[in-house]
């Protein structure tokens, strides 16, 4: 499937081509464990950890600050699986701004909720 891959260590966005599987998206993106938020009806898959990482780079899209490398995929509405994306990595090269360890990011919050 096509997919944008942010390679946050390189300030570089590019259009690739993956297997649809967790093994391939955590080779690429360096990661464990992948956290996925929403954004302009796609997905952005980062890092779940990065930011417990002693982390050297990111990138700001849109009011999203990311730690390490990412990818943007599609989602299919009936199924939930990934997708290709419909977005082009020249206009996502446009909006992002890459960052490195010189900024400074808010500590990670981690929040206990009592279920009753």
């Amino acid at each position: 499937m096509n997919a944008i891959f942010i390679n946050a260590s390189e300030r570089s966005v590019a259009a690739i081509e993956l297997e649809n599987n967790l093994q391939t998206m955590y080779d690429i993106i360096g990661c464990r464990l992948i956290q996925v938020v929403e954004y302009r009806d796609e997905l952005i898959v980062c890092d779940e950890e990065a930011r417990l990482k002693p982390w050297e780079y990111g990138f700001e899209l849109a009011d999203w600050k990311i730690c390490g490398n990412a990818l943007i995929l599609g989602e299919d509405s009936e199924t939930g699986d990934f997708m290709g994306t419909k977005l082009a990595a020249e206009d996502i090269a446009k909006e992002i701004r890459f960052f490195g360890r010189e900024e400074r990011m808010p500590e990670p919050a981690i929040r206990v909720i009592g279920v009753w």
